[in-house]
């Protein structure tokens, strides 16, 4: 409060009172003019195309944007600063952003901006309170330029942490449904589907209990009637998901295709296989969860214990022996 009380009675000062309202002036003035040029001088896209045909200049492209105003006045401009020039550096955060389920058009560009965004933002919304409430003193800015550093990383790699945590949990649910889809699939193909029709057909069926993996069956389905060949479509598969399993899945069709074997037995072998790797899973997180369940147990659980169990015999000898005394005293 001392530090509020400081601000305000410095603001009643003469001169710096006087300086604020030449500068609110001339920031009026300012945006008075640039209102009043925007609205007198706008460049309507008619007549900008009616004048360049009238003086006979080559007509520019105008081509549509799809992705919006915001997009294009904002968006793509400041993405230029900040975007990394070298195309891996790019595939790197497009690559993360798919597996995190992000595959939009925009999805890098709006990732970029977000973190600089955040990075801005967030040591203003952390850092600012601490200088008004007089934690940091306002005469002494260089003590918060450690917490403005920090809140500013902070800000900058949440984007990054919250897209991991979104891979992370799209790849628990492939794993998770993805021994289901294929034992569909092996009864889809022993049934007289091919692979085209059998993956439509899973997607189908898979569509309420597994979302997120019907979505990219129907993907891979889309690719497939799009022209793309069989191989490409079921590569691009094991690039969006990223799970090992998947890839396998892949690596095993693109196989069979090519050598001629039964695709049927290939998938019931490896659904097979994928059964057991899921209860194996499950074995060893059953395993683990002794070993897990020691801090719960020392820092919450035996605490209590200890206090139900021992504190009415102590309550008891406190009474007995020190209560006791004292009244035979």
């Amino acid at each position: 409060m001392d530090t509020i009380s400081g601000i305000l009675n410095y603001l009643n000062t003469g001169d710096y009172q006087n300086l604020v309202l030449v500068l609110v002036f001339i920031t009026t003035v300012l945006i008075t003019v640039g209102i009043a040029l925007w609205v007198l001088f706008i460049d309507n896209p008619t007549d900008r195309r009616l004048h360049e045909i009238a003086d006979g200049r080559q007509l520019r492209d105008h081509k549509p944007h799809k992705e919006g105003v915001f997009d294009v006045l904002w968006l793509e401009p400041l993405v230029g600063l900040i975007l990394p020039a070298e195309n891996w550096e790019q595939s790197r955060i497009k690559s993360k952003l798919v597996h995190a389920g992000h595959m939009g058009p925009n999805a890098v560009k709006t990732f970029m901006v977000l973190k600089v965004l955040l990075a801005i933002v967030v040591p203003l919304f952390l850092v600012l309170p601490f200088i008004l409430l007089g934690t940091i003193p306002i005469d002494e800015p260089y003590k918060a330029i450690p917490f403005l550093v920090l809140s500013g990383l902070l800000g900058f790699y949440l984007p990054d942490i919250v897209a991991h945590q979104q891979k992370q949990a799209r790849q628990l649910l492939f794993t998770e449904g993805f021994p289901d889809a294929m034992d569909m699939m092996v009864v889809c193909v022993e049934a007289g589907l091919g692979i085209d029709a059998a993956i439509v057909r899973v997607a189908d069926e898979i569509g309420v209990s597994h979302p997120e993996l019907a979505r990219e069956f129907h993907m891979v389905g889309l690719e497939l009637r799009a022209g793309k060949t069989r191989q490409q479509a079921l590569r691009a598969l094991g690039e969006r998901t990223g799970v090992a399993q998947v890839q396998s899945l892949v690596a095993l069709l693109i196989q069979a295709e090519h050598f001629g074997t039964s695709v049927a037995r290939a998938l019931r072998e490896h659904s097979e296989e994928m059964r057991n790797i899921r209860m194996q899973t499950a074995k060893e997180k059953a395993a683990k969860l002794p070993v897990k369940l020691i801090f719960p147990l020392i820092f919450f659980i035996f605490p209590a214990l200890f206090l139900v169990v021992l504190a009415p015999a102590a309550i008891r000898i406190y009474q007995g022996f020190i209560l006791g005394a004292g009244g035979g005293g």
